[in-house]
């Protein structure tokens, strides 16, 4: 079944913050239209998404925040598992089918990041943001309409943004102190 996110290759699509003093975000289409939500509250790094499929919930597996798993609801089945890289940002996640989708830079600054197919490296989402912005864009290329977790795909690329930002944030602090 197709998400009903693959209807809306290329257009523009933004991430924009719904809570001041919390990590909560909505997807909002070109005519204010919320299509997803996710809410990371605290410091925690565990969150709740709504998407047009239903509810996920996200938790770090193990100690490291560069790994975590995605279930359908808290207590539903696995969706998928996120292994990031030991350094940098950077990672893959593996569906509960077995396919595997690649999370990279795509420029030297790393404001733009994208899920890309491993074998081809071919952006199936691009993510946008620069520092000074809680917003991020999203693009949806041709090659993402044909994935039936375009859904996912969207809601663990801002989900990691925010993993990486906040990390980030604690060596910077760790390394001034």
């Amino acid at each position: 079944m197709a998400s009903p996110l693959n209807q809306l290759v290329g257009q523009s699509l933004t991430w924009v913050p719904t809570a001041t003093f919390r990590n909560s975000f909505s997807l909002v289409a070109p005519d204010n239209t919320t299509l997803a939500t996710l809410d990371m509250s605290g410091w925690r790094s565990k969150a709740t998404a709504e998407v047009p499929e239903g509810s996920l919930f996200i938790q770090p597996d193990g100690w490291s925040s560069r790994k975590f798993v995605i279930q359908a609801g808290e207590n539903g089945p696995l969706v998928a598992r996120y292994q990031g890289r030991w350094m940098g940002s950077g990672g893959t996640l593996v569906l509960a089918d077995g396919r595997e989708v690649a999370w990279s830079k795509m420029n030297f600054w790393g404001n733009q990041k994208a899920w890309t197919d491993p074998a081809s490296d071919s952006p199936y989402v691009q993510f946008s943001n620069n520092s000074f912005s809680r917003k991020a864009s999203v693009t949806l290329y041709p090659e993402a309409a044909a994935l039936p977790d375009l859904s996912l795909l969207v809601v663990i690329g801002l989900y990691n943004i925010l993993i990486e930002r906040r990390n980030a944030a604690a060596a910077s602090t760790a390394a001034s102190s």
